[in-house]
């Protein structure tokens, strides 16, 4: 059995965030729900300092500023491992992401462990114990919490602190620590990007099918989806299916039987049938001059094929020189997503990812020497 503590006051979590002040780093971990939801619900915060492991109950505490400060100070180093949703959480709930932020997924995969090395496997390994995963699809917004839920939840951090030491320390003496921090602002960078409702539509899976009046709108469905998802707390598809989104784009029903008969559900109709068809009015009343560009759908451009194969035979060539593996170097989302930017399908702020921090070091010569072609 692992010993804890479990904090569920304000006083508590003070004394909490006290003790961690003198520690260099610690490991953190969230339980949360996401099932019907836009945002994760916060079930629970797993901390351990290297004394001892906290449980902290998000439900009755108010005062959140001792853990925010935790949080944000730069002299604690911050274990997280595969941490990208717990990131989200944590920007959600508090308003800003754990750093310095260090993923011992990540390490692992820098030190050549396979990309995506789980939990219970990275624990196997380093100490030969078989974590019991049996609660990982808990209600985590129960209560109480039986003491096996907090038994799993303990497990979590109790392990990731030691662990994570160890392969700091490797990745420093194999000199590859900078790369790692390099990969980890790159996955707190993800998590800080959002979506502008005025570009929704364009993440619609079909929508390059559609012409610019379809387009139009589509582009006012999708703004209206993703607005009221996000103030209403639900994931997009449980206000309306993307299916039935593209339809009604598509055909332009003007009344709630026409939606019927495109296949919209009850709850579609009853809850948001007499708003998609004033949004179809509102779409189709755009001026010409102001609709949308017609969308284009990047695998079936001339020359797609040609640039992403010479690309990928380039990762190929990176891969065999600087002796990390291609899944590392470039997925083919991350391709896609250069190609896309270097052809300027997509409005985007960011640089793309393969030209981006450690990747861009390595990649960045061959891969714009490719681009210039195209």
């Amino acid at each position: 059995m692992l010993s804890y503590r479990f904090i569920n006051t304000d006083q508590q979590l003070a004394d909490c965030c006290q003790d961690v002040q003198d520690v260099d780093a610690i490991a953190l971990d969230t339980e949360f729900v996401r099932t019907r939801t836009y945002f994760p619900l916060l079930g629970l915060i797993q901390l351990n300092d290297g004394k001892q492991v906290s449980l902290i109950d998000p439900l009755p505490i108010t005062d959140w500023q001792p853990f925010i400060d935790v949080l944000s100070n730069k002299k604690i180093i911050k274990y997280l491992h595969a941490g990208g949703e717990d990131l989200e959480v944590f920007l959600n709930r508090f308003g800003i992401v754990p750093q310095p932020m260090v993923d011992t997924q990540t390490m692992a995969a820098f030190l050549g462990h396979p990309p995506s090395w789980g939990f219970a496997a990275m624990v196997a390994e380093y100490t030969g114990i078989q974590l019991d995963k049996s609660e990982s699809r808990t209600d985590w917004l129960a209560r109480p919490l039986t003491e096996k839920q907090c038994q799993y939840a303990a497990a979590d951090v109790h392990y990731l602190l030691p662990i994570a030491k160890q392969l700091h320390q490797q990745a420093l003496e194999q000199g590859q620590f900078a790369f790692i921090e390099s990969e980890c602002s790159l996955q707190i960078r993800r998590r800080q990007q959002t979506i502008d409702p005025a570009f929704a539509y364009q993440e619609i899976s079909q929508a390059w099918q559609l012409k610019p009046r379809q387009l139009a709108v589509l582009r006012c469905l999708a703004e209206w989806r993703l607005e009221y998802a996000r103030q209403h707390n639900m994931a997009v598809n449980f206000v309306v299916k993307e299916e039935m989104l593209w339809k009604t784009a598509r055909f332009c029903p003007t009344s709630l039987a026409e939606l019927r008969e495109l296949g919209a559900t009850g709850p579609e109709i009853r809850f948001h049938g007499e708003k998609l068809v004033a949004l179809v009015k509102e779409g189709q009343a755009i001026p010409e001059d102001q609709l949308p560009k017609p969308l284009k759908n990047l695998i079936e451009l001339p020359n797609y094929r040609s640039l992403f194969a010479e690309l990928k035979e380039a990762v190929k060539q990176v891969s065999v020189s600087s002796g990390y593996s291609q899944e590392i170097l470039a997925s083919r989302r991350q391709i896609n997503q250069l190609i896309s930017a270097h052809w300027q399908l997509k409005p985007s702020e960011n640089q793309p990812e393969l030209l981006y921090g450690w990747r861009g070091e390595l990649l960045g010569p061959k891969l714009n020497q490719i681009l210039a072609n195209y």
